[in-house]
């Protein structure tokens, strides 16, 4: 089973995953699930800038829980009711001016 003696455990940008596949592919190695797996991340993963400086907008906030934070970035919400689904694997109460708080950095990070 794959991770089963893995030294540390963190969710992975879509950014990350285009690196480590794309690095994977160039020997054209992969198989046809991970060529799906990088072609979604290429398409749907954030400029690196972008990325960094959402990220460091939401840890200011010190309320999110890393792997949430990815999580957000992976989905680019389009609106506040689908940020609180993504919001929902928490599992902490969130009150709306947070809400709105991260909605409004993943609203710049989309343009």
């Amino acid at each position: 089973m794959i991770g089963l003696d893995a030294k540390q455990v963190r969710s992975a940008s879509l950014n990350e995953v285009a690196e480590v596949l794309s690095a994977r592919g160039k020997d054209g190695a992969l198989s046809y699930e991970q060529q799906i797996a990088l072609d979604h991340a290429k398409k749907f993963a954030l400029s690196d800038s972008k990325y960094e400086t959402a990220k460091k907008s939401m840890e200011e906030l010190k309320v999110l829980q890393p792997s949430t934070i990815t999580s957000v970035l992976n989905v680019m919400p389009k609106n506040e009711p689908s940020l609180r689904q993504v919001l929902a694997g928490a599992k902490q109460p969130l009150d709306d001016e947070l809400v709105g708080k991260v909605f409004e950095i993943v609203k710049k990070a989309s343009v």
